[in-house]
């Protein structure tokens, strides 16, 4: 007497008794409850498109079992982080619980306040950051510069007009030393 395949393999028994749903095998596992999935057998099949059946149980979100297109039951087990072994129900509330917090009218408004202070911070940030080059490029010398909102060249802080009387000697400190030059005559 030849024994039946799913009194060979306790995880075909198993899996005969869980719900199911068809998901998309994709490069990092399968998805299913917004939880990922993931197990080495399935890397043969991965980017040929497929959607493959994914059972699942309510009981225990850790794991779930993929039927591969070959036919066999495979256990993935849970590859997103910070998810406690709980049960499909506790995760779904929680998840519920999460979305109505977030939706608060106090939790939005101070979302949105911290978003207006971070604004505030890099627009700031970016203005000193104008005024740090505008000084660096003066201290450069560059008494000119092309103005980006008027697309026109105009001077920068300095207003003096350049000083066009003779340059002023050079001083040294040691004596200037002479050397000969030899002359070479061309004309051999």
């Amino acid at each position: 007497m030849t024994l039946a395949p799913l009194e060979r393999d306790p995880l075909e028994f198993l899996a005969t008794f869980l719900p199911r749903k068809l998901r998309r095998l994709t490069r990092t596992g399968v998805q299913i409850h917004n939880l990922q999935y993931w197990a080495e057998a399935l890397e043969a099949w991965i980017g040929q498109d497929l959607n493959v059946p994914v059972h699942y149980d309510p009981r225990d979100i850790t794991r779930v079992y993929v039927r591969t297109p070959g036919g066999v039951l495979v256990m993935a087990t849970m590859t997103t982080p910070g998810v406690p072994a709980i049960s499909l129900a506790e995760w779904e509330a929680r998840r519920n619980q999460e979305r109505a917090v977030s939706r608060h009218p106090d939790v939005v408004a101070s979302a949105d306040a911290s978003q207006k202070r971070a604004d505030e911070l890099v627009s700031q940030a970016k203005a000193s950051r104008k005024v740090r080059r505008r000084k660096a490029t003066a201290a450069a010398g560059d008494r000119f510069r092309i103005d980006a909102n008027a697309d026109r060249t105009t001077e920068t802080e300095s207003h003096d007009p350049p000083n066009e009387s003779e340059p002023e000697p050079i001083v040294l400190d040691e004596p200037l030393l002479i050397f000969d030059i030899e002359g070479y005559d061309h004309d051999d």
